[in-house]
């Protein structure tokens, strides 16, 4: 019975709310369950016991009956005639009542059918009658031998309740991959918090860089620092919400879907509704506000408390100071006049610096987590279908032919070298309220596993061998469970049988989770023999694939026959769906390295305006002009991609071991690819955007920007 309780449609079903309500709750439905189930047996078992006590009286009757002459026979038959008449009476006075007249029926069939035995057998010369009634009346006495043991032996009634967690393992795995996306949520915001953080940090300080001299006017004029300060907080404020709402739009509609479709292939559920959630966008905006407003306010307030004459002159360049290196004579000699500028120019702007420095290191983590994640996702396939799986192709059997017969036909068949039987069923693991979905993997005996599959210990490699006795776990199962050599696991079949099994050894495995157990403890924990409904195959050198297949399928023995290759190519199809998530992510982080690249450097030009139109005016090229104030960015971005690698591997790490589903086993090594695709994205980034800076720095109007202000 399906039962759906009052009150919980609103909450999260993931909750411990909702468990605790549903335990609550669903008691009554249980007790009430559990009452109905037991008097609806009470009631068969009583209306059964009455079955046969009826059958029984009948039989004793029809025994009686057989016992007497003909003439005995004839004597009663009018007393029987009386009884028959009296019970259609009854039977038909019952009908006009409406009581219970199914029972008086049966009284009323029961007489009838008494009497005309009766009747026939005084009747009976020949003998016929006799013979037919007592081989009629030794059938009805063994079916009610066998009725009484089926009646003996029928158990009460067992039940059993669940909620949707234990019902369904999917449901505890959809929940524990929910978490881990949670996870992650809490960690790549973080990095992308603070990059923004500090774009909006540089920003609005330029803005009040420039508008000092407007600021200086406004005090000098009577404008209050509050009137004043609302200004600016209106202008950041507005872009803040504005932004924070459009973004927390996007992002509730976007990306969540698309992470959704990557989880999809695990899981048999419906469309994904991602409704705005407007205390989400609340919160998000009201941070962006804080964030901004906050910025504004701090570099705002550090300009009114000058003078106004002090505002209305142009900010004085930040004096420049002997670095530590110059004392360094041999190292600082051999740089150029260019390299001493260069160096001299990062010092005395320590804080654009550093800025730089941490939105670069950033988005090369981010980028190296991206490209990393996608390798380990991806070596999956190539590590189980290489490294355990080493079989060819699966051959899908007809379970109802036995296994001689089934062993015939691959025997028979051209183009297999070596195939072997297996049992392949799906039960339930348990370890107290740890649980998962694992394959039971029964070889038939005399053939070896390691032809087809590798079983490797997972502490030294050594080859593992299935014996008697105990089993052998994959390494998954055995982390999902907390199990290790010698714990012990309970297995729940689909029919509620439980059986409970030691741990002989733990094996590598990187893909679902497998036991494998010799037939001979097959038959001993489960009761039954074995019956085998695949084979491993593998396949003599130059063998028509297709052909194999088409011949195979003509049989009725063999169902189907999915080689290797399908199988990793449709794993490595499922799992690129997961490619949505880490390109979203590489996307994201790239685009705001060239964000974070771009305003700081831009920034870094508005402030020395005059200072590059002196040196075009010095007669620097355009080329040496890029060189004098670009190099800064290139060696900032140089410095933060160096730095970007250790933070991504760590990243990379943490994101592996959390994302990891329950089903699969990522590589938590980071691949050197992933680091230099890091590397070189946020390098070209970085190029890129000093390519666009190039013409920012042409127009710079040389006259315009060495006038003098005063």
């Amino acid at each position: 019975m399906f039962v759906d309780l009052e009150g919980l449609d609103e909450s999260d079903p993931f909750s411990e709310e909702y468990r605790r309500s549903v335990k609550e709750k669903g008691a009554a439905a249980e007790a009430a369950f559990r009452k109905s189930v037991n008097e609806r047996y009470d009631t068969l078992r009583s209306r059964a016991e009455d079955r046969i006590a009826a059958a029984q009286k009948t039989a004793d009757t029809l025994n009686n009956v057989l016992d007497m002459d003909r003439e005995d026979l004839r004597k009663h038959l009018t007393e029987w005639e009386k009884k028959a008449a009296e019970a259609r009476r009854i039977y038909e006075s019952e009908v006009d009542k409406g009581k219970r007249a199914y029972l008086e029926k049966s009284t009323m069939l029961q007489a009838e059918k008494a009497l005309n035995i009766a009747r026939e057998l005084a009747d009976d010369d020949d003998g016929s009658a006799h013979e037919k009634y007592r081989a009629q009346l030794q059938d009805s006495r063994r079916e009610i031998d066998d009725a009484k043991k089926q009646l003996e032996d029928t158990p009460e009634p067992t039940v059993y309740s669940y909620d949707r967690f234990s019902a369904s393992s999917d449901y505890s795995s959809f929940e524990g991959d929910s978490r881990k996306i949670d996870s992650i949520a809490k960690v790549f915001p973080v990095f992308f918090m603070l990059v923004a953080g500090l774009v909006c940090l540089a920003t609005m300080s330029r803005l009040m860089d420039e508008q000092r001299g407007l600021i200086g006017v406004y005090k000098a004029l009577g404008y209050p620092r509050g009137k004043i300060l609302s200004k600016y907080l209106i202008y950041s404020g507005v872009a803040a919400v504005t932004g924070g709402l459009c973004g927390s739009a996007a992002g509730l509609k976007i990306f969540p879907r698309m992470i959704f479709n990557g989880y999809r292939m695990l899981y048999n559920i419906p469309k994904i509704d991602t409704p705005l959630r407007w205390g989400y966008i609340a919160a998000c905006t009201a941070a962006s506000a804080v964030c901004i407003c906050g910025v504004t306010v701090f570099t705002c307030m550090r300009d009114l408390k000058e003078v106004p004459g002090s505002l209305m002159r142009p900010k004085p360049p930040k004096a420049g100071k002997r670095v530590l290196l110059e004392k360094w004579s041999a190292v600082w000699g051999r740089f150029s006049f260019m390299g001493k500028v260069t160096t001299r120019n990062m010092l005395r702007s320590k804080r654009r610096f550093f800025m730089t420095l941490a939105g670069v290191t950033g988005c090369t983590a981010l980028i190296i987590t991206g490209f990393g994640l996608k390798n380990s996702i991806s070596s999956v396939a190539d590590r189980q279908f290489g490294e355990v799986f080493v079989y060819d192709g699966i051959a899908v059997l007809n379970d109802r032919f036995t296994y001689d017969e089934l062993e015939s036909k691959l025997n028979d068949a051209e183009g297999l070298e070596n195939h072997m039987q297996t049992l392949i069923n799906e039960v339930d693991a348990s370890v107290g309220e740890n649980k998962c979905m694992v394959n039971i993997c029964v070889p038939s005996e005399g053939d070896e596993l390691d032809d087809f599959v590798l079983l490797r210990s997972t502490k030294d490699g050594s080859t593992l061998t299935v014996k008697d006795g105990s089993v052998i776990i994959t390494q998954k199962m055995a982390d999902i469970l907390d199990l290790e050599k010698g714990s012990t696991f309970t297995v729940t079949e689909a029919d509620g049988s439980k059986v409970e099994f030691t741990v002989g050894d733990i094996c590598k495995n990187y893909a679902f989770h497998y036991v494998f157990i010799t037939p001979n403890d097959y038959e001993r924990y489960f009761g039954r023999k074995p019956v085998y409904n695949v084979s491993f195959i593998k396949l003599a050198e130059g063998t028509d694939k297709d052909e194999l297949r088409s011949r195979l399928l003509e049989s009725s023995e063999v169902y189907g026959l999915n080689y290797k290759e399908d199988q990793s190519r449709g794993f490595l199809d499922s799992m690129d769906s997961l490619n949505t998530v880490v390109g979203v992510l590489i996307f994201s982080a790239g685009l705001l390295a060239a964000v974070v690249l771009y305003d700081l450097a831009s920034i870094n030009i508005t402030e020395r305006m005059r200072e590059i139109a002196t040196v075009k005016v010095l007669g620097f090229f355009d080329r040496e002009t890029d060189d004098y104030i670009l190099r800064e960015n290139l060696i900032s971005a140089a410095v933060g991609i160096v730095l970007g690698l250790p933070v991504g591997r760590i990243l990379h790490y943490f994101v592996t071991v959390t994302a990891e589903v329950d089903i699969l086993i990522f590589d938590h090594s980071l691949a050197p690819s992933a680091m230099v695709y890091g590397a070189l994205i946020t390098a070209l980034f970085t190029l890129a955007v000093n390519g666009a800076l190039h013409f920012s720095l042409k127009k710079v109007d040389m006259i315009g920007s060495l006038k003098s202000v005063e």
